[in-house]
Protein backbone atom coordinates (compact mmCIF):
# COMPACT_ATOMS: atom_id res chain seq x y z
CA UNK A 1 0.00 0.00 0.00
CA UNK A 2 1.70 3.39 -0.92
CA UNK A 3 0.16 4.78 2.28
CA UNK A 4 1.90 2.63 4.48
CA UNK A 5 5.39 2.92 2.24
CA UNK A 6 4.91 6.54 2.78
CA UNK A 7 4.84 6.19 6.37
CA UNK A 8 7.69 4.44 6.40
CA UNK A 9 9.69 7.20 4.84
CA UNK A 10 8.94 9.68 6.82
CA UNK A 11 9.77 7.04 9.46
CA UNK A 12 13.28 6.44 8.19
CA UNK A 13 13.76 10.41 7.36
CA UNK A 14 12.60 11.41 11.15
CA UNK A 15 14.89 8.70 12.75
CA UNK A 16 17.56 10.17 10.67
CA UNK A 17 17.14 13.47 11.73
CA UNK A 18 17.04 12.64 15.18
CA UNK A 19 20.91 13.47 15.43
CA UNK A 20 20.56 17.14 14.42
CA UNK A 21 18.55 17.96 17.53
CA UNK A 22 21.42 18.40 20.34
CA UNK A 23 18.58 18.27 23.29
CA UNK A 24 15.08 16.08 22.70
CA UNK A 25 12.19 17.39 23.26
CA UNK A 26 10.64 15.88 26.61
CA UNK A 27 6.82 16.54 27.67
CA UNK A 28 6.32 16.36 31.65
CA UNK A 29 3.06 15.16 31.73
CA UNK A 30 3.08 14.60 36.02
CA UNK A 31 2.40 10.84 36.17
CA UNK A 32 5.60 10.32 32.75
CA UNK A 33 7.68 12.31 31.17
CA UNK A 34 8.12 11.51 27.50
CA UNK A 35 11.66 12.46 25.53
CA UNK A 36 10.50 12.81 21.63
CA UNK A 37 12.69 13.97 19.17
CA UNK A 38 13.01 17.03 16.67
CA UNK A 39 13.35 17.65 13.09
CA UNK A 40 14.84 21.25 13.02
CA UNK A 41 14.71 21.14 8.97
CA UNK A 42 10.74 21.50 8.89
CA UNK A 43 10.31 22.88 12.58
CA UNK A 44 8.51 19.47 14.46
CA UNK A 45 8.85 17.68 17.59
CA UNK A 46 7.60 14.26 16.93
CA UNK A 47 6.48 12.08 20.56
CA UNK A 48 5.01 8.43 19.16
CA UNK A 49 3.54 5.81 20.49
CA UNK A 50 2.67 7.04 23.59
CA UNK A 51 -0.02 5.38 25.43
CA UNK A 52 -3.10 6.19 26.80
CA UNK A 53 -4.64 3.23 28.13
CA UNK A 54 -4.18 0.10 29.93
CA UNK A 55 -3.34 -2.87 27.41
CA UNK A 56 -6.72 -4.39 26.39
CA UNK A 57 -5.57 -7.74 26.49
CA UNK A 58 -7.05 -11.18 28.40
CA UNK A 59 -9.64 -10.16 30.68
CA UNK A 60 -9.73 -6.75 29.53
CA UNK A 61 -10.81 -8.04 25.96
CA UNK A 62 -14.23 -6.48 24.89
CA UNK A 63 -14.27 -4.43 27.86
CA UNK A 64 -13.85 -0.22 28.08
CA UNK A 65 -10.44 0.92 28.03
CA UNK A 66 -8.71 1.65 31.13
CA UNK A 67 -6.69 5.05 32.13
CA UNK A 68 -3.04 4.55 31.61
CA UNK A 69 -2.20 6.89 34.31
CA UNK A 70 -3.11 3.98 36.89
CA UNK A 71 -1.69 0.89 35.19
CA UNK A 72 2.22 1.45 36.74
CA UNK A 73 3.68 3.68 39.38
CA UNK A 74 5.80 5.25 36.60
CA UNK A 75 7.58 7.06 39.21
CA UNK A 76 8.13 10.34 36.86
CA UNK A 77 10.22 8.60 35.37
CA UNK A 78 11.65 9.77 31.08
CA UNK A 79 10.50 7.40 28.53
CA UNK A 80 11.62 7.01 25.02
CA UNK A 81 8.88 8.28 22.28
CA UNK A 82 10.85 8.05 19.36
CA UNK A 83 9.51 4.76 17.95
CA UNK A 84 6.70 3.84 15.82
CA UNK A 85 3.90 1.82 18.14
CA UNK A 86 2.86 -1.32 16.66
CA UNK A 87 -0.35 -1.53 15.07
CA UNK A 88 -3.80 -2.78 16.15
CA UNK A 89 -4.74 -5.80 14.45
CA UNK A 90 -6.31 -5.33 10.92
CA UNK A 91 -8.44 -7.08 8.68
CA UNK A 92 -10.65 -6.58 5.20
CA UNK A 93 -14.17 -7.34 4.26
CA UNK A 94 -13.75 -10.61 2.37
CA UNK A 95 -15.90 -8.84 -0.67
CA UNK A 96 -13.09 -6.43 -1.42
CA UNK A 97 -10.06 -8.45 -0.94
CA UNK A 98 -8.83 -8.01 -4.72
CA UNK A 99 -9.48 -4.09 -4.31
CA UNK A 100 -5.59 -4.62 -1.96
CA UNK A 101 -2.89 -5.81 -3.69
CA UNK A 102 -1.49 -8.95 -1.61
CA UNK A 103 -4.79 -8.98 0.25
CA UNK A 104 -4.67 -8.63 4.20
CA UNK A 105 -0.89 -10.39 3.75
CA UNK A 106 -0.19 -7.24 1.82
CA UNK A 107 -1.98 -4.47 3.52
CA UNK A 108 0.04 -5.72 7.21
CA UNK A 109 3.23 -6.07 4.78
CA UNK A 110 6.29 -4.18 7.42
CA UNK A 111 3.29 -3.49 10.50
CA UNK A 112 3.60 -4.78 13.51
CA UNK A 113 0.52 -5.86 14.74
CA UNK A 114 -0.39 -5.91 18.65
CA UNK A 115 -3.10 -5.82 20.93
CA UNK A 116 -0.72 -3.39 23.18
CA UNK A 117 -1.88 -0.54 20.44
CA UNK A 118 -4.18 2.13 22.30
CA UNK A 119 -1.33 5.04 21.14
CA UNK A 120 -1.11 8.07 19.65
CA UNK A 121 1.37 10.30 18.21
CA UNK A 122 1.96 13.70 19.26
CA UNK A 123 3.38 16.63 16.61
CA UNK A 124 3.96 20.45 17.81
CA UNK A 125 5.54 22.78 16.10
CA UNK A 126 9.60 23.80 17.37
CA UNK A 127 8.64 27.61 17.78
CA UNK A 128 5.08 27.82 18.66
CA UNK A 129 3.67 30.97 19.01
CA UNK A 130 2.45 30.20 22.22
CA UNK A 131 2.25 27.73 25.02
CA UNK A 132 -1.94 26.94 24.37
CA UNK A 133 -1.85 25.95 20.92
CA UNK A 134 -4.85 24.48 18.97
CA UNK A 135 -5.19 20.89 18.68
CA UNK A 136 -5.99 19.02 15.49
CA UNK A 137 -6.81 15.39 16.47
CA UNK A 138 -7.09 12.65 14.16
CA UNK A 139 -9.12 9.84 14.13
CA UNK A 140 -8.00 7.24 11.13
CA UNK A 141 -10.49 5.84 8.66
CA UNK A 142 -10.61 1.90 7.75
CA UNK A 143 -13.83 0.85 7.66
CA UNK A 144 -13.06 0.27 11.13
CA UNK A 145 -11.25 -2.94 10.23
CA UNK A 146 -8.14 -1.53 9.41
CA UNK A 147 -5.70 1.35 9.34
CA UNK A 148 -3.54 3.20 12.40
CA UNK A 149 -2.15 6.52 13.12
CA UNK A 150 0.41 6.80 10.01
CA UNK A 151 -1.53 6.74 6.68
CA UNK A 152 -2.03 10.64 7.04
CA UNK A 153 0.27 12.31 9.17
CA UNK A 154 0.32 15.94 10.08
CA UNK A 155 3.71 16.67 9.20
CA UNK A 156 2.60 19.32 6.40
CA UNK A 157 0.08 20.50 8.74
CA UNK A 158 2.03 21.72 11.77
CA UNK A 159 4.92 22.93 9.43
CA UNK A 160 2.12 25.33 7.48
CA UNK A 161 0.82 26.41 10.75
CA UNK A 162 3.89 28.63 11.44
CA UNK A 163 4.04 27.27 15.06
CA UNK A 164 0.13 27.69 15.66
CA UNK A 165 -0.75 24.14 15.53
CA UNK A 166 0.07 20.95 17.45
CA UNK A 167 -1.23 17.09 15.78
CA UNK A 168 -2.73 14.25 17.12
CA UNK A 169 -3.09 10.71 15.64
CA UNK A 170 -5.02 7.71 18.26
CA UNK A 171 -5.26 4.32 17.23
CA UNK A 172 -8.25 2.39 18.29
CA UNK A 173 -9.32 -1.30 18.70
CA UNK A 174 -10.40 -2.86 15.34
CA UNK A 175 -12.46 -5.38 14.05
CA UNK A 176 -13.31 -8.55 16.02
CA UNK A 177 -10.95 -6.76 18.93
CA UNK A 178 -13.20 -3.45 18.64
CA UNK A 179 -16.29 -4.10 17.46
CA UNK A 180 -17.22 -7.56 17.92
CA UNK A 181 -21.51 -7.59 19.24
CA UNK A 182 -23.17 -10.20 20.67
CA UNK A 183 -25.42 -10.74 23.91
CA UNK A 184 -22.53 -12.06 26.16
CA UNK A 185 -20.41 -8.83 25.29
CA UNK A 186 -23.06 -6.60 26.57
CA UNK A 187 -23.70 -8.61 29.43
CA UNK A 188 -19.65 -9.27 30.47
CA UNK A 189 -18.04 -6.65 28.51
CA UNK A 190 -18.51 -3.29 26.36
CA UNK A 191 -20.23 -3.13 22.46
CA UNK A 192 -18.51 -0.80 20.28
CA UNK A 193 -15.25 -1.00 22.41
CA UNK A 194 -13.30 0.84 19.54
CA UNK A 195 -15.66 3.83 20.17
CA UNK A 196 -14.89 3.72 23.58
CA UNK A 197 -10.92 3.80 22.89
CA UNK A 198 -11.32 6.96 21.00
CA UNK A 199 -13.49 8.57 23.72
CA UNK A 200 -10.50 8.19 26.62
CA UNK A 201 -7.89 9.15 23.86
CA UNK A 202 -9.75 12.53 23.49
CA UNK A 203 -9.79 12.59 27.04
CA UNK A 204 -6.48 11.71 27.65
CA UNK A 205 -5.09 14.87 25.04
CA UNK A 206 -7.69 17.38 27.10
CA UNK A 207 -6.02 16.03 30.41
CA UNK A 208 -2.48 16.03 29.00
CA UNK A 209 -1.90 18.41 26.30
CA UNK A 210 -1.07 21.37 28.07
CA UNK A 211 2.40 19.49 29.04
CA UNK A 212 3.28 19.48 25.04
CA UNK A 213 1.93 23.34 24.90
CA UNK A 214 -1.87 22.71 24.15
CA UNK A 215 -5.00 23.95 25.00
CA UNK A 216 -7.16 21.43 26.66
CA UNK A 217 -10.37 23.93 25.17
CA UNK A 218 -9.13 23.47 21.98
CA UNK A 219 -9.61 20.29 20.43
CA UNK A 220 -10.45 19.42 17.25
CA UNK A 221 -11.37 15.80 16.18
CA UNK A 222 -11.29 15.02 12.71
CA UNK A 223 -11.07 12.29 10.53
CA UNK A 224 -12.71 10.38 7.17
CA UNK A 225 -14.37 7.45 6.07
CA UNK A 226 -14.89 5.40 9.42
CA UNK A 227 -12.70 8.38 10.92
CA UNK A 228 -15.38 10.59 9.72
CA UNK A 229 -18.15 8.27 11.11
CA UNK A 230 -16.40 7.93 14.42
CA UNK A 231 -16.37 11.77 14.40
CA UNK A 232 -20.24 11.62 13.90
CA UNK A 233 -20.41 8.60 16.74
CA UNK A 234 -18.70 10.49 18.96
CA UNK A 235 -21.01 13.86 18.28
CA UNK A 236 -24.22 11.78 19.34
CA UNK A 237 -22.28 9.71 22.06
CA UNK A 238 -24.65 9.59 25.48
CA UNK A 239 -27.44 11.14 23.43
CA UNK A 240 -24.98 14.15 23.33
CA UNK A 241 -25.38 14.79 26.94
CA UNK A 242 -23.08 16.20 29.22
CA UNK A 243 -19.59 18.29 28.08
CA UNK A 244 -17.63 16.53 25.17
CA UNK A 245 -13.64 16.45 25.48
CA UNK A 246 -13.45 18.33 22.21
CA UNK A 247 -14.79 21.89 20.96
CA UNK A 248 -15.20 21.83 17.24
CA UNK A 249 -15.41 18.68 14.42
CA UNK A 250 -14.82 17.80 11.15
CA UNK A 251 -16.45 14.60 9.63
CA UNK A 252 -14.85 14.07 6.15
CA UNK A 253 -16.98 11.80 4.06
CA UNK A 254 -18.33 9.73 7.21
CA UNK A 255 -18.50 6.34 6.27
CA UNK A 256 -21.52 5.17 8.87
CA UNK A 257 -22.81 1.35 7.71
CA UNK A 258 -25.76 -0.17 9.03
CA UNK A 259 -25.34 -1.29 12.42
CA UNK A 260 -25.93 -4.83 12.83
CA UNK A 261 -29.20 -5.89 14.72
CA UNK A 262 -29.18 -8.18 17.52
CA UNK A 263 -29.65 -11.10 15.56
CA UNK A 264 -27.07 -10.42 13.49
CA UNK A 265 -24.64 -9.75 16.06
CA UNK A 266 -25.38 -12.94 17.48
CA UNK A 267 -24.56 -14.59 14.41
CA UNK A 268 -21.37 -12.89 14.09
CA UNK A 269 -20.61 -13.87 17.57
CA UNK A 270 -21.30 -17.37 16.41
CA UNK A 271 -19.06 -17.13 14.04
CA UNK A 272 -16.44 -15.96 16.24
CA UNK A 273 -16.81 -18.75 19.07
CA UNK A 274 -16.56 -21.90 15.87
CA UNK A 275 -14.09 -20.64 14.55
CA UNK A 276 -11.96 -20.06 17.56
CA UNK A 277 -13.15 -23.73 19.16
CA UNK A 278 -14.92 -21.95 22.06
CA UNK A 279 -17.93 -22.13 23.44
CA UNK A 280 -18.05 -18.78 25.55
CA UNK A 281 -16.62 -15.28 26.26
CA UNK A 282 -14.27 -16.90 28.92
CA UNK A 283 -12.84 -19.12 26.36
CA UNK A 284 -12.18 -16.36 23.87
CA UNK A 285 -10.71 -14.40 26.59
CA UNK A 286 -7.94 -17.01 27.31
CA UNK A 287 -6.89 -17.46 23.27
CA UNK A 288 -3.63 -16.00 22.12
CA UNK A 289 -3.57 -12.77 20.81
CA UNK A 290 -2.21 -14.52 17.42
CA UNK A 291 -5.53 -16.85 17.24
CA UNK A 292 -7.75 -14.09 17.23
CA UNK A 293 -5.57 -12.07 14.98
CA UNK A 294 -6.37 -14.97 12.66
CA UNK A 295 -10.06 -15.55 13.26
CA UNK A 296 -10.36 -11.83 13.54
CA UNK A 297 -9.97 -12.25 9.33
CA UNK A 298 -11.71 -15.80 9.11
CA UNK A 299 -14.86 -14.43 10.73
CA UNK A 300 -15.44 -11.91 8.01
CA UNK A 301 -14.53 -14.07 5.12
CA UNK A 302 -16.81 -16.68 6.93
CA UNK A 303 -19.97 -14.44 7.10
CA UNK A 304 -20.00 -13.62 3.29
CA UNK A 305 -22.31 -13.42 2.08
CA UNK A 306 -24.94 -13.27 4.49
CA UNK A 307 -26.93 -11.02 6.77
CA UNK A 308 -25.00 -7.85 7.45
CA UNK A 309 -22.62 -8.79 5.17
CA UNK A 310 -23.03 -7.76 1.78
CA UNK A 311 -20.58 -6.71 -0.98
CA UNK A 312 -18.82 -3.38 -0.09
CA UNK A 313 -19.92 -3.58 4.08
CA UNK A 314 -17.25 -4.54 6.42
CA UNK A 315 -19.17 -6.69 8.98
CA UNK A 316 -17.72 -5.19 12.33
CA UNK A 317 -18.41 -1.76 13.36
CA UNK A 318 -20.74 0.36 15.95
CA UNK A 319 -23.96 -1.02 17.00
CA UNK A 320 -26.46 0.59 18.81
CA UNK A 321 -25.35 -0.29 22.50
CA UNK A 322 -28.44 1.98 24.46
CA UNK A 323 -25.47 4.00 26.06
CA UNK A 324 -22.55 5.13 24.42
CA UNK A 325 -24.79 4.80 21.42
CA UNK A 326 -27.99 5.33 22.10
CA UNK A 327 -30.13 5.08 19.02
CA UNK A 328 -29.31 5.00 14.93
CA UNK A 329 -27.02 7.91 14.22
CA UNK A 330 -29.83 9.01 11.81
CA UNK A 331 -32.32 9.46 14.34
CA UNK A 332 -30.31 10.60 17.10
CA UNK A 333 -28.93 13.93 14.84
CA UNK A 334 -32.96 14.06 14.18
CA UNK A 335 -33.58 14.42 16.98
CA UNK A 336 -31.22 16.94 17.87
CA UNK A 337 -29.47 14.53 20.31
CA UNK A 338 -25.90 15.46 19.37
CA UNK A 339 -23.23 17.73 21.07
CA UNK A 340 -23.52 21.65 19.79
CA UNK A 341 -20.01 22.08 18.73
CA UNK A 342 -18.35 23.53 15.47
CA UNK A 343 -19.10 21.45 12.48
CA UNK A 344 -17.37 21.44 9.25
CA UNK A 345 -19.09 17.62 6.92
CA UNK A 346 -17.89 17.16 3.19
CA UNK A 347 -17.93 14.02 1.17
CA UNK A 348 -16.01 12.35 -1.46
CA UNK A 349 -16.30 11.96 -4.92
CA UNK A 350 -16.93 8.62 -6.07
CA UNK A 351 -15.73 6.98 -2.80
CA UNK A 352 -18.72 4.38 -2.91
CA UNK A 353 -17.70 3.75 -6.62
CA UNK A 354 -14.95 1.53 -5.02
CA UNK A 355 -17.46 -0.80 -2.59
CA UNK A 356 -19.81 -1.53 -5.33
CA UNK A 357 -19.71 -5.14 -7.26
CA UNK A 358 -18.42 -4.67 -10.68
CA UNK A 359 -18.89 -7.81 -11.50
CA UNK A 360 -22.58 -7.75 -11.14
CA UNK A 361 -24.46 -8.02 -14.66
CA UNK A 362 -28.73 -8.38 -13.67
CA UNK A 363 -30.61 -6.82 -11.73
CA UNK A 364 -31.64 -10.54 -10.61
CA UNK A 365 -27.68 -11.09 -9.97
CA UNK A 366 -28.18 -8.03 -8.08
CA UNK A 367 -30.73 -8.90 -6.19
CA UNK A 368 -29.60 -12.22 -5.03
CA UNK A 369 -26.70 -10.64 -2.33
CA UNK A 370 -28.85 -11.65 0.30
CA UNK A 371 -26.02 -9.67 2.70
CA UNK A 372 -27.02 -6.28 0.88
CA UNK A 373 -30.54 -7.10 2.16
CA UNK A 374 -30.43 -7.91 5.56
CA UNK A 375 -28.97 -5.75 7.89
Amino acid sequence: MVRYTNRLVFALLNLALIASSQNAPTAHLGYVSYAGYQNTTIGINYYRAIPYAQPPVGQRRWRAPLPIESHHNFGGKTLNATEIGPSCYQSLPASILSLFPGGVAGLTSGLTQSEDCLILDVLTPTTPTSNELAVLLEIHGGGYTFGNAGPYPGDALVNVSNGNLIFVSIQYRLGLFGFLGGNEIAKDGSLNAGLLDQRLAVEWVQRHIGAFGGNPSRITIWGGSAGGGSVAYQLIAHGGQGTPPFSAAIAEYPWIQPPLNKTTQERQFSYTLALSNCTDLKCLRSKSSATLGVVNQAVQEAAYPGPGDGYGLFYYGPVVDGTFVKNLPSLEFFSGNFYKVPLLVDHDVYEGFLFTNMSTTSQDYETSDVGSLSI
